[in-house]
């Protein structure tokens, strides 16, 4: 495969593992993906996911050489499946970080951006590189940049294809935080280990929330965490977390 999973305390790391080709991701990649997000969404004892790449790159996108082959059926089934990678990883239900070394380059930057949180290194190079052969955006790659920086920010990006360092990331808003090269890894697992400490139902409904947020008004969003609310009571963590703070101790979290 060369989209590898190892799964440690609780922790799943999703490697992008073609370094000859700067992890550029293939049509069979955008299947391992998504089997791989939707395997981990249903197994209890990950409660929380990191996304990288090997050897020093996070990913180049999507391999050029299989670009614009196969007709108009072909062309839409890539499309396809580009878009159920991306929406397997923005739809899963556990905290998502992204730990961005080297280039991070189209589709690849959008499936960084459908993650919860970013953390890369001071050097990492993120780009929407589609003006530069001559496509549109695929990946929700606006939809998903637009969230974080505006529309006029995310227009002069994917207009110019330039490349946004990981400092700039930060200072756009759009990565957390910014290490220096070799460090990303340990800096993102650190992040990981605090969510998978923490009451897994209760952050899934929490990024329920942020996901319907943009098309709700405040009625609706009152109303969906009124539903949410009432629900998230009846768990064995809401119940351990209450019980925890009355004793005046730490609550330990089972994620049920």
């Amino acid at each position: 495969m060369s989209v590898d999973v190892q799964i440690e305390d609780g922790i799943a790391t999703v490697t992008i593992n073609r370094p000859e080709r700067k992890n550029a991701i293939t049509m069979v990649m955008r299947g391992e993906f998504q089997r791989v997000f939707e395997t981990l969404q249903d197994d209890d004892d990950v409660r929380v996911i990191i996304l990288t790449g090997a050897g020093g790159d996070f990913a180049a996108g999507a391999d050029v050489g299989e670009m614009g082959t196969g007709g108009v059926r072909g062309n839409a089934v890539k499309a396809r499946t580009l878009q159920r990678m991306v929406r397997s990883v923005a739809h899963t239900g556990k905290p998502v970080i992204a730990a961005v070394e080297g280039v991070c380059v189209g589709v690849a930057f959008a499936m960084a951006l459908a993650c919860d949180f970013i953390v890369c290194a001071d050097n990492a190079r993120f780009q929407f590189a589609f003006r530069h052969i001559g496509l549109a955006m695929d990946g929700a790659a606006g939809w998903l940049l637009e969230r974080y920086v505006g529309v006029m920010r995310a227009k002069e990006i994917a207009y110019s294809g330039r490349f946004v360092s990981g400092t700039e990331a930060v200072s756009l808003g759009f990565a957390l935080e910014s290490r220096p090269a070799g460090e990303v890894l340990a800096a993102a697992r650190q992040l990981a280990e605090s969510y998978a400490n923490a009451p897994t139902l209760a952050l899934a409904q929490i990024k329920r929330q942020f996901d319907a947020a943009p098309a709700q008004t405040l009625v609706d969003a009152l109303e969906f965490e009124f539903a949410v609310q009432a629900l998230m009571t009846w768990t064995d963590d809401f119940r351990e977390g209450t019980t925890a703070f009355k004793e005046r101790r730490k609550p330990v979290y089972k994620g049920a």
